[in-house]
């Protein structure tokens, strides 16, 4: 479900302007349509940023797994030329290729081994460099707002940049250690990669290694281009995982942003809707049942001209209950005489 930009109208409720009432002036939905703008604005701050992102981690996945596939295509088509020339030294020369070949083999990884090692190092440093660049400008931004030292209130642009050079330090801080673990990984490779070869070139001898070593010259080649390929099929394959898995953390978090809006419009709209109901006046003077004095009698006498005709009879009972009682009191006062 796509994500409506913040507007100053509130679905369902037309922007009108607040009602005069005095000192009890209720607020309309207009001024809700703007609280609710205010609150959308709040929560979709970081959907350009995360659109962008998205629109960009598309475009590498595709790249990358377009060169990861390129280069599985040549590393087939290298793989074969291997296996031909290979071949044709096993015709030419007999098994004894087989049996030096496992020296050839040592000498290329123990080669290999050594430029990974070389390559991590290198990233290792650029990932330790650019963890003391983050912790020198996180100094700096605390030291100009005076955090840590004094008791300051931080407006929201202060805030995010402390926020972002906390979040650089600790990613890069991550990356440093990343790193750290790879050339560890890639030194102890590289140590039983030289051990290995030292044991086959006890093995088989000097005298043997450079007889048969122009024949595997060619060969050694060959592996070395299948080497760089399978590197670069590697890293683009790693690339186009880690494109995909920040492509789906930007779709993850507009969901949860879009769950929030949406949330927050049926929030509003429920308080909208409650503070226009009407409410009862606690001061209002409660409704007189019965028949009491002579002015309610003539009321109700009144009332009756314009009563339904199935109230007649109800109004004129009401109404000869207070004559019916004068005229008791006045043939009272007519048997006590004057004098009584």
């Amino acid at each position: 479900e796509s994500l409506a930009e913040p507007t100053t109208e509130m679905a369902g409720y037309p922007a009108v302007d607040m009602e005069p009432g005095g000192d009890d002036e209720v607020p309309v939905p207009g001024s809700w349509q703007a609280a609710l703008a205010a609150k959308e604005a709040e929560l979709t701050r970081e959907v350009p940023n995360l659109l962008e992102t998205m629109n960009r981690t598309s475009e590498e996945v595709n790249s990358f797994e377009r060169k990861a596939s390129e280069a599985q295509e040549r590393y087939r088509k290298l793989l074969e030329q291997w296996s031909r020339q290979y071949e044709e030294l096993r015709s030419r020369y007999g098994s004894s290729i087989d049996r030096v070949k496992p020296y050839f083999d040592a000498a290329q990884a123990f080669k290999a081994s050594s430029e990974k090692v070389q390559a991590v190092v290198r990233e290792f440093s650029a990932a330790a460099s650019q963890h003391s660049q983050a912790k020198v400008e996180l100094r700096a931004i605390e030291h100009r707002l005076a955090y840590g030292a004094h008791k300051v209130q931080l407006d929201r642009d202060q805030q995010d940049g402390l926020s972002r050079a906390t979040v650089r330090v600790l990613k890069c801080r991550q990356e440093r250690d990343r790193r750290e673990q790879e050339y560890a990984e890639s030194l102890r490779e590289y140590e039983e990669a030289k051990e290995a070869l030292e044991g086959w070139k006890i093995q088989l001898g000097e005298a043997t290694i450079k007889r048969y070593q122009p024949c595997f010259r060619t060969l050694q080649q060959h592996q070395s281009t299948l080497a760089t390929e399978q590197h670069r099929i590697s890293t683009f394959s790693e690339r186009a995982m880690a494109a995909k898995s920040l492509y789906n953390n930007s779709l993850a978090e507009l969901d949860r942003i879009n769950v929030a809006v949406h949330t927050a419009r049926k929030s509003f709209s429920k308080a909208a809707e409650a503070r226009q109901l009407p409410e009862e006046d606690p001061d209002a003077a409660p409704e007189v049942t019965g028949c009491g004095s002579d002015d309610e009698v003539a009321s109700k006498l009144s009332q009756a001209v314009f009563a339904p005709p199935e109230e007649d009879a109800a109004v004129a009972k009401a109404a000869a209950v207070p004559s019916a009682t004068a005229a008791e009191q006045d043939e009272q006062a007519e048997d006590d005489g004057p004098f009584s």
